[in-house]
């Protein structure tokens, strides 16, 4: 119950907060890891090796644009590498990435109307009293791992567009320095977690758009397409409802007291 509570009063308003509001700097709060994780070190690093045009303190505009051209362009390569090896393939679990799967589960329910979508997820990443579910959370991070790895790609496209804009900065206002900072912060989202985060901004979107329907057109917008993740929560739902049923199935084993017949 404590736990829930938490995710309630916790992730929820982070979700309808942080999640909506749009990105306009590489600086802002979305690009910082939530719930102390910005304390964690890096588990992506851009290799600089080999770089062509290499970043130095008494770089001018022209060297600054250009590394930071080839920087975006071989960290996206590394970035896609590194996603796809067998032991990235998978968001960690922790409770910051249950908060994540259950605000994903928990919105595809409210939105389409299926309660039994949000009820099931909250056995697997809300229930402190079963600690064995890591079967469980696999069905959801595998079911979404293309999407998680797609959100990843989104958000950091996002961010590049906005160190792009900086190239019109004079090299005092956007320093060799300046320009490092964000690439660590670039570094820091090819993360899955990331994804996570991008897949609730798309349904939180849609949620808003559906409680305030607006007739005012927009550009197109790259996101994630919310009715994929719909289908695949349902199946990662349907498949986590089956291990239930049969682990109920199973016949108990009856223990022996050690009772001696004489």
């Amino acid at each position: 119950m404590n736990r829930t509570l938490t995710f309630l009063t916790g992730t929820s308003l982070w979700l309808l907060t942080g999640c909506l509001q749009p990105s306009t700097t590489p600086q802002t709060n979305y690009n910082t890891p939530i719930n102390n994780t910005s304390t964690q070190p890096l588990t992506f690093h851009t290799d600089e090796h080999g770089f062509l045009h290499p970043l130095k303190s008494s770089s001018n505009l022209q060297s600054r644009n250009t590394y930071l051209d080839e920087f975006l362009l071989k960290s996206d390569m590394q970035c896609i590498h590194y996603l796809n090896e067998p032991l990235q393939s998978t968001p960690p679990q922790n409770d910051y990435t249950d908060s994540l799967y259950m605000g994903i589960a928990d919105t595809v329910g409210t939105i389409f109307g299926i309660r039994y979508i949000t009820e099931t997820a909250k056995t697997v990443f809300l229930n402190n009293s079963n600690k064995n579910l890591s079967e469980e959370k696999k069905a959801y991070s595998n079911a979404l791992s293309p999407e998680i790895k797609k959100g990843v790609e989104i958000g950091r496209r996002r961010f590049a567009k906005e160190m792009i804009k900086k190239k019109s900065l004079p090299i005092d206002k956007y320093t060799p320095e300046n320009l490092k900072e964000d690439t660590q912060l670039y570094d820091k989202q090819c993360n899955l977690e990331y994804g996570l985060i991008e897949i609730n901004r798309a349904l939180k979107a849609m949620q808003a758009s559906i409680n305030k329907p607006s007739r005012t057109i927009t550009a197109k917008k790259e996101t994630i397409d919310v009715k994929v993740i719909k289908k695949k929560v349902k199946e990662a739902t349907k498949e986590v409802q089956k291990k239930e049923i049969k682990e109920k199935s199973k016949p108990k084993k009856i223990k022996n007291h050690g009772i001696l017949s004489i």
